[in-house]
């Protein structure tokens, strides 16, 4: 199976809820061997150095997706450790509604879905070749022992 992108991803400068503060966030659809497999949204957060990011999987019945689901993930600092590391979230969290999203994973029905190891592979693959991503992980600061996550 080979990863690629459909197009280059779009970049935008998004607005921090929590602070004010300007961020990258980043979308595109991912395709495996040629058809769509998966579409993205990844955010950065350079005020608590993290990234999030959501993945959409399914087989992409339109209009209504009855069969797609949204992983989420966090990629940051983590006490005692001295590179980021990433974790489950709920998925969808901050996302519309919209049908496309199928389920919105919470962390513990993400953890017994049977496509959790295909979101990882395509979280992988993102964090090497989306630039905005690559960028921001992989320059990430090391955790303090006692900072908050």
């Amino acid at each position: 199976m080979t990863y690629s992108f459909d197009g280059d991803p779009s970049v935008q400068d998004r607005e921090c809820p929590d602070c004010g503060e300007t961020h990258a966030s980043a979308t595109g659809f991912v395709l495996q061997d040629g058809s769509v497999h998966a579409v993205y949204f990844a955010d950065w957060y350079p005020h608590t150095h993290e990234a999030w990011i959501d993945v959409i999987l399914g087989p992409w019945e339109e209009p209504e997706y009855p069969n797609q689901v949204t992983f989420g993930c966090r990629i940051g600092p983590v006490p005692s450790r001295e590179a980021p590391a990433a974790s489950l979230v709920e998925g969808g969290r901050m996302r519309s509604d919209h049908p496309m999203f199928g389920s919105k994973l919470d962390r513990s029905s993400a953890l017994e879905h049977p496509e959790l190891a295909e979101f990882w592979s395509v979280v992988d693959w993102l964090v090497v070749n989306d630039q905005t991503l690559h960028e921001n992980v992989y320059h990430m600061e090391v955790a303090e022992p006692d900072q908050p996550l």
